[in-house]
């Protein structure tokens, strides 16, 4: 077709149809009970291109494919993710601890913490400390099925003791540092803190929230919890 002097070809029409969509936020929870949350929108990443980068204070900077990843040893956990925006959702993920890496890369005495950047331009420092948690988990499945590309794959982070923020999605590079700096997010709002320690108060569970994938849904005060703090584990 012919338009305001451009010549669109049938090859190009559908080029244009299969370009990949933008990862958008989404008030909407999924089938999970998860809303959507991202920096800035990108594509979905393709997982036969993706690379995860570790640099840094390490005696072996590599790059790790999808199948390199898959070959660490598999974890499981069941885990809610708690959002600092009051709501949360429980899932079961699949993926490889962060010690595991260690082995291969080495690194120095003098690395203390990571910095996590991903696709979209998100960033996040934890010590390794924290990444020595077994709660800490380097997903790449959820519920069974390899991550997809609306909960941030292939690789993603999860810390059921911190809020979301902290659970880093589209994971692109890992740089071993001798301090870590806080979060990203605490550039963004007086919500967030540098270290994101889930603190006493309430919660709305949305995966216990039947109304809340359909659309008009509202927040239903009648499933709101209490939390003392830390992981939720009492539902």
């Amino acid at each position: 077709m012919r338009r305001r002097g451009f010549l669109l070809t049938a090859a190009a029409a559908s080029a244009a149809e299969t370009q990949p969509k933008l990862l958008l936020p989404s008030d909407i929870p999924d089938a999970l009970g998860f809303r959507q949350m991202w920096f800035n929108p990108v594509p979905p990443i393709d997982p036969a291109k993706w690379r995860l980068r570790i640099a840094g204070l390490v005696e072996k900077p590599l790059e790790f494919t999808v199948a390199d990843l898959r070959k660490l040893p598999h974890a499981e956990q069941n885990s809610r993710m708690k959002c600092v925006q009051c709501w949360s959702a429980r899932a079961a993920w699949g993926g490889f601890r962060f010690p595991s890496l260690l082995d291969i890369v080495r690194p120095s005495k003098s690395a203390k913490a990571i910095r996590i950047d991903c696709a979209d331009k998100w960033y996040e420092y934890m010590s390794l400390q924290e990444m020595a948690n077994p709660r800490v988990l380097m997903a790449m499945d959820l519920a069974g099925k390899p991550l997809p590309p609306s909960h941030g794959a292939p690789l993603r982070m999860i810390d059921p003791s911190k809020y979301g923020y902290k659970s880093a999605k589209l994971i692109t590079k890992i740089t071993f540092v001798a301090e870590g700096k806080g979060s990203m997010a605490c550039d963004i709002g007086p919500y967030y803190s540098p270290t994101g320690e889930i603190l006493a108060g309430y919660d709305t569970p949305l995966d216990l929230n039947p109304e809340a994938a359909k659309p008009g849904w509202k927040l239903n005060p009648q499933i709101r919890r209490k939390i003392r703090g830390g992981e939720i584990t009492e539902y």
